[in-house]
C-alpha cells in the first residue's frame, strides 16, 4: 500500500481522536519530568520544597562556576562539587579567578566555604598574579598549611596561615614570607600588623646580592611590593647586618629614613643617620647599600679604631667611603689618622671597587692626609695593606714633623720607618734645608742620600753621598764637601767624614780646607762659627800641612783665625811664617 493512500485513510485533523492523543502526550511529558526531578542527581542542583529561591536546603551538584562581586572586583570560582545553602555553601576542588585593575589573580584550593557571605578557603593552596594587559606572570604564592588558609570578606583577604610569596618580575624580585594574620585590602594593599615578615633576595642573579634580606615586625605594601612601609627592620647584607626603626619601599629604592645601626663580620660596628638601597634592574640583585653620616668602630688587640664619613657604600666587595673620611687607628700608644675625600676598603672580590685594589687593602684618594703625633704625610693616593699596616704613597708627597717640612716623590713605610723617593726637599724649622734623591725617615732620624745630598743653612753649603740628621746633629758618614762663609771670603771644605752641630762643624779623615790665599790639610778639623754663622776659628789636629799667605809648615796642632789672618801652631812645627805662632 502506498504511503499517500494510507494518509488519505486517516481521520481528518479536527477529529476527536487527535485531540485525545494530544492530551495523552502532554500528560506523559509532565509525568516523566516530575519523576526525573524527584530522583537525586549529581549533574544539577536539586530544589527542596520550602527552600530559598537560589539554593535549596540540602542542595548538591557538580562541575560548575560561581560568580561574585567583591567590592570593585569580580571573582569567579570553578568547582568540582557544590553543596549547601545560600547561608552555608561548600565547594570542593576550587579554581578561582579574580580580575582587578592591578592584576589578574588565579588560585587553587582543595575546598572553599561561604557562611553568611564570608568565604573561607582551605589550604594547602596556590596563588598567582599576572599583568592585566600582557598576562606576564608577576608573582606566585603558596600556603603550605592544611586547614583554613584565607578568609574573604567583601574583597578583603585575611591570611589564616603563613604565605610564601615570590615576586617574579621587575626590581622587587624576591621571596616574601608573611605570617598568619596578614591582610590584603580591597585596594590590593598587603598589611601585616604582627610579624615577623621576611623578605629574601633571589639567589639567581649575575652577582651575589648586597642586600640579602629583611625582617620586619609590621608591613604594608602595594601590589607587587613596589611601594610600602616596614617597621622594626633588621636587614641582612653581605658581610653583616643593619637595624632600623622603619624602611620605605619605592619603585626606585629601599630607604631607611631614620638613624640605623649596623654590624659587620670583620668587626666594624656603628651607626648611620639614614640609608638607601637603589632598586636593581630587572633580572639583577641589590648591589649597593648607601649609608649617610656613617660612623664605625672596631676593637683591635692594640686598641679601638674608628671610622667616620659623610657617606658610605656597602657592597659585596667592601666599603666605599665618600666625603670627609676620617680613619683613626691605634699605633703603639698614639693615634694614626687618615683623612681623605674618598677611601676604598676591599674585603672580597667584586666589580664595585677597582680591580687593581687587592683584597685586604685600602686606598685613599683625593689628596689624602696621614697624621700621627706631630707628624704627617699627604699624597694624591695612599694604599695601605691593612694586615701589616704598611703604606704606599703616590708622589708628590708632602710631609711634616717636629723638625720641619719636606716634599718628595713616591713614598712607602709604616708608622716607624718611611722611605721617600726624590727629588726630596727638606726645610727645617730651625733654619736650613736638605736636598737629595731619597729620604729615609725613622722616628727622629732622617737619612738623606743622593749624588750628592746637600745641606744648606744660611751661609753653609755642605753635601755628601749620605746625610743623617737627628735633632740638631747633621752627620756626613760617607764624605763631605762644601763651603762656609768667612770674613775674607768662602772657606772650602772636604773630608771623609763630618758632622754639624750648633756652632761647630767637625771634620775627620783626609780633611782639606781652603781659604783666601791659603790651604790646609789635616787628620781632623773643628770649625767654630760665630753667631752670624761665619767662620770664627779653624782648629786642626794630626799631620797638619799649611801652605799659602798664612805661612808654610807642618805640625800636630794649629789654630787659624781667618778674620785676623792669624795662624798659631802648638807644639813642634817645621816651616816658616810670621806671628806668634811661629
Amino acid at each position: 500500500m502506498k504511503v499517500s493512500a494510507l494518509f488519505r485513510e486517516l481521520p481528518p485533523a479536527r477529529h476527536p481522536l487527535w485531540q485525545g492523543l494530544g492530551w495523552v502526550l502532554v500528560a506523559g511529558t509532565l509525568g516523566f519530568t516530575a519523576t526525573f526531578l524527584s530522583l537525586s542527581s549529581d549533574g544539577m542542583p536539586g530544589r527542596a520544597a520550602g527552600g530559598d529561591p537560589l539554593f535549596g536546603e540540602g542542595t548538591r551538584g557538580s562541575v560548575g562556576t560561581l560568580t561574585e562581586q567583591l567590592g570593585p572586583n569580580r571573582m569567579v570560582l570553578s568547582y568540582k562539587t557544590i553543596d549547601g545553602s545560600e547561608q552555608d555553601l561548600r565547594l570542593e576542588q576550587v579554581t578561582g579567578r579574580l580580575d582587578e585593575p592591578a592584576g589578574r589573580w588565579r588560585l587553587l584550593s582543595p575546598s572553599a566555604r561561604r557562611q553568611a557571605g564570608i568565604w573561607t578557603l582551605q589550604g594547602p593552596m596556590d596563588l598567582g598574579v599576572a599583568d592585566p594587559v600582557s598576562s606576564v606572570p608577576l608573582g606566585k604564592g603558596r600556603i603550605d598549611a592544611s586547614g583554613p588558609a584565607i578568609r574573604w570578606t567583601g574583597g578583603d583577604w585575611e591570611g589564616l596561615a603563613p604565605l610564601r610569596w615570590e615576586s617574579l618580575e621587575g626590581s622587587s624580585r624576591g621571596t616574601w614570607n608573611l605570617p598568619a594574620g596578614w591582610r590584603r585590602e580591597v585596594d590590593g594593599r598587603l598589611r601585616v600588623e604582627r610579624g615577623p615578615v621576611r623578605w629574601q633576595a633571589p639567589a639567581d642573579g649575575p652577582a651575589p646580592p648586597t642586600l640579602r634580606g629583611m625582617d620586619a615586625e609590621r608591613l604594608w605594601a602595594t601590589p607587587g611590593f613596589l611601594t610600602g612601609h616596614l617597621e622594626g627592620v633588621k636587614a641582612q647584607v653581605s658581610e653583616g647586618s643593619l637595624q632600623a626603626s622603619v624602611a620605605d619601599l619605592s619603585p626606585d629604592t629601599v630607604t631607611w629614613p631614620s638613624p640605623l645601626s649596623f654590624e659587620r663580620t670583620d668587626g666594624w660596628r656603628g651607626e648611620a643617620r639614614s640609608g638607601v638601597a637603589p632598586r636593581p634592574l630587572p633580572g639583577a640583585t641589590f648591589q649597593q647599600v648607601d649609608l649617610k653620616r656613617f660612623k664605625a668602630r672596631r676593637a683591635l688587640p692594640t686598641g679601638e679604631e674608628q671610622l667616620s664619613t659623610d657617606g658610605a657604600r656597602w657592597t659585596p666587595a667592601g666599603l666605599r667611603l665618600e666625603g670627609n673620611v676620617i680613619w683613626d687607628q691605634p699605633a703603639e700608644g698614639q693615634r694614626l689618622m687618615l683623612r681623605a675625600p674618598r677611601v676604598l676598603l676591599r674585603e672580597a672580590p667584586g666589580k664595585d671597587l677597582p680591580e687593581s685594589l687587592p683584597v685586604g687593602f685600602a686606598e685613599a684618594e683625593g689628596q689624602a692626609l696621614l697624621t700621627w703625633g706631630r707628624r704627617s704625610l699627604s699624597s694624591p693616593r695612599i694604599l695601605v695593606e691593612r694586615a701589616t699596616r704598611r703604606w704606599k704613597l703616590q708622589g708628590p708627597v708632602l710631609g711634616r714633623s717636629e723638625d720641619g717640612t719636606f716634599s718628595g716623590g713616591a713614598a712607602q713605610g709604616d708608622p716607624h720607618v718611611w722611605t721617600i723617593e726624590g727629588p726630596v726637599q727638606v726645610n727645617l724649622f730651625t733654619g736650613g734645608s736638605l736636598r737629595g734623591a731619597k729620604l729615609v725617615w725613622e722616628e727622629a732620624l732622617w737619612t738623606l742620600t743622593g749624588r750628592p745630598a746637600a745641606w744648606n743653612r744660611l751661609r753653609e753649603r755642605l753635601s755628601g753621598p749620605r746625610i743623617l740628621r737627628k735633632g740638631d746633629l747633621v752627620t756626613f758618614p760617607e764624605g763631605l764637601n762644601g763651603t762656609l762663609a768667612a770674613a775674607d771670603g768662602d772657606l772650602f771644605l772636604r773630608a771623609e767624614r763630618g758632622q754639624s752641630e750648633a756652632q761647630k762643624i767637625i771634620l775627620s779623615g783626609g780633611v782639606e780646607c781652603q781659604g783666601q790665599g791659603w790651604r790646609l790639610a789635616a787628620d781632623a778639623v773643628v770649625v767654630t762659627l760665630a753667631p752670624d754663622r761665619t767662620v770664627q776659628l779653624v782648629q786642626a789636629r794630626g799631620a797638619i800641612t799649611l801652605r799659602g799667605r798664612l805661612g808654610e809648615g807642618q805640625g800636630e796642632a794649629l789654630e787659624l783665625e781667618p778674620g785676623l789672618q792669624a795662624a798659631r801652631w802648638q807644639g813642634h812645627v817645621r816651616g816658616k811664617g810670621s806671628g806668634s805662632g811661629w
